[in-house]
């Protein structure tokens, strides 16, 4: 298994632009809070949809879809429409604090409070990055971005060097909060979709990004990232020290990096790829597979997909050769599974769903 070979170079503190744009086929859904309003109404936009319950915490007309509060605070938050809305106001301190954190983490700015206690935002703010509930050392960044449709970013703690997994829109407070935890040694990209503000959290921490390089493009300023990932994989990480300096850097043992291992799972994009991060046992998958709400299980989410379902549905019947027993998606919500039966269990479920047939190997 090769590890990944840097050539870090220009980024490190020469450069806060923004390198955001998203992708041809998301633009229709991805236009910024600012072109909606002025393009639709202005402040009529900003004012309540009428589905919201009465109360404190509301949504306006500028919600995108995106899923982030309905799961982020699932007792408040709910769809109607084609929106989210408040058909519960939040009661007690733990749901207002969910209440609050999905608040901050809306990529449009889309809810807001009429009235809070003093200090309230600023302790949910403080709040995060939060813990992932079973897995150790993972937490969820929050602060999603437009630019990535409201992407989830997360942030993995590790001896060898913290990892960032996609973006959150750039904040300076969470940028506080990380380098509390350590800091940021590495910005790993799942895909072009969620790369988000990466110029300005990279130059922030003099971190290293990694995408794969078929994913890499100037628009985006990734053809700029300092680890671009070619073939097929699997890869790892380097250690410590930068893989230009070590004695052997395609050995996961020398370089103390074979706690996470990067997977190839082209089909959403062609260079899609998903990190292992084998002490939570914890799969970060970008947009390749994700637990559907809706459909009350895994999804591959084919209509968003923008390269080849076919080859995405062969990425999933991969994962079987994996140690994971959560799934941790940048769009659709994370999942965990009673154990590796349940796992192989849920995984045949959605490539039965799919009508999946394998092609025997030549």
């Amino acid at each position: 298994m090769p590890a990944v070979r840097s050539n870090r170079s220009a980024l490190l503190h020469t450069s806060r632009q923004q390198s955001s744009q998203p992708t041809a086929p998301n633009l229709r859904r991805r236009l910024t809070a600012q072109a909606r309003h002025e393009a639709d109404g202005g402040s009529q936009r900003r004012q309540p949809r009428p589905e919201n319950v009465e109360g404190s915490f509301y949504v306006d007309h500028t919600c995108i879809d995106c899923d982030t509060c309905r799961w982020m605070a699932p007792a408040s938050f709910t769809r109607e429409g084609d929106m989210s809305a408040v058909t519960r106001q939040p009661e007690g301190e733990a749901q207002r604090q969910a209440a609050m954190q999905a608040l901050l983490s809306c990529p449009t700015f889309s809810i807001h409070v009429r009235e809070r206690d003093r200090g309230e935002l600023r302790a949910a703010q403080q709040s995060f990055p939060l813990p992932v509930e079973g897995c150790a050392n993972v937490y969820h960044c929050g602060f999603h971005s437009e630019h990535s449709f409201g992407a989830t970013s997360y942030f993995i703690q590790r001896p060898q060097g913290n990892i960032m997994v996609d973006v959150p829109r750039w904040t300076p407070l969470l940028a506080q909060r990380l380098e509390q935890l350590g800091g940021v040694r590495w910005i790993f990209l799942t895909h072009r979709d969620d790369v988000s503000d990466h110029a300005q959290w990279a130059a922030h921490f003099g971190a290293e990004r990694i995408i794969h390089r078929s994913e890499a493009n100037q628009r985006q300023g990734t053809d700029k990232c300092e680890v671009q990932l070619e073939g097929g994989g699997p890869w790892t990480l380097p250690g410590p020290a930068s893989s230009s300096t070590a004695k052997d850097p395609s050995s996961a043992a020398t370089n103390n990096s074979d706690d996470v291992e990067l997977i190839a799972t082209p089909g959403h994009t062609a260079g899609c790829v998903s990190l292992l991060y084998r002490p939570s046992r914890a799969l970060f998958t970008g947009d390749h597979l994700a637990y559907s709400h809706r459909l009350q299980r895994l999804s591959i989410f084919r209509a968003y997909n923008w390269h080849s379902v076919s080859k995405q549905l062969d990425s999933v019947a991969k994962l079987s050769n994996l140690d994971f027993v959560h799934l941790l998606p940048g769009h659709g919500r994370r999942t965990s599974f009673a154990d590796a039966a349940d796992r192989e269990r849920q995984l045949q479920a959605v490539l039965e769903a799919e009508g999946y047939v394998a092609v025997p190997a030549a």
